[in-house]
């Protein structure tokens, strides 16, 4: 089974990933460091050197070779799935999950981390209008799962492992 975990940035998808790949025995990708991986640059670097356009082709290259493991969890960009076919993608090869805490848990981790490493997070207005922009394109996905505010990685990965075992990956 292929799972594409997607969420605003701060939503944990490299997190919640790394332990749910842990365990379902199985490989972990995340697109944005594959990207840097296959540049040796970072995300940052293509952004300002490039633009997004170009990190969004390179997204999409790199969403595009997960098709070839069997089984994989990915972590994709917090703005993977605005790209036009990415979904398409995505549903075609897996199963898509939204991660989704409340906007105000986001906010909190990405301030935590010094919104260094996030090139698209300005400010909390600015944020939260691009939250916004890609709600809908969210709430296409397979599975919405609510992240309560205090649950560790652990929990949601072992709350989510037990959702993805029994089938349900509707709403």
């Amino acid at each position: 089974m292929r799972i594409y975990l997607t969420g605003f940035m701060g939503s944990g998808k490299t997190t919640v990933g790394r332990r749910l790949a842990e365990r379902l025995v199985v490989p972990f990708i995340d697109l944005d460091h594959e990207i840097e991986r296959r540049t040796r640059t970072s995300v940052r670097a293509i952004f300002e050197a490039e633009g997004e356009a170009a990190f969004r082709r390179l997204e999409t290259e790199a969403l595009r070779a997960t098709q070839a493991y069997a089984d994989v969890v990915v972590a994709t960009g917090g703005g993977t799935l605005a790209t036009p076919g990415n979904l398409r993608l995505i549903r075609q090869a897996g199963i898509s999950v939204w991660l989704n805490p409340p906007f105000q848990t986001i906010v909190d981790r990405i301030g935590a981390l010094g919104k260094k490493d996030r090139p698209l997070f300005k400010d909390e207005t600015q944020a939260l209008a691009l939250y916004q922009e890609r709600l809908p394109f969210y709430r296409q996905t397979d599975l919405t799962f609510d992240v309560g505010k205090l649950e560790s990685a652990e929990e949601v990965a072992s709350r989510l492992e037990l959702r993805l075992r029994s089938g349900a990956c509707a709403t």
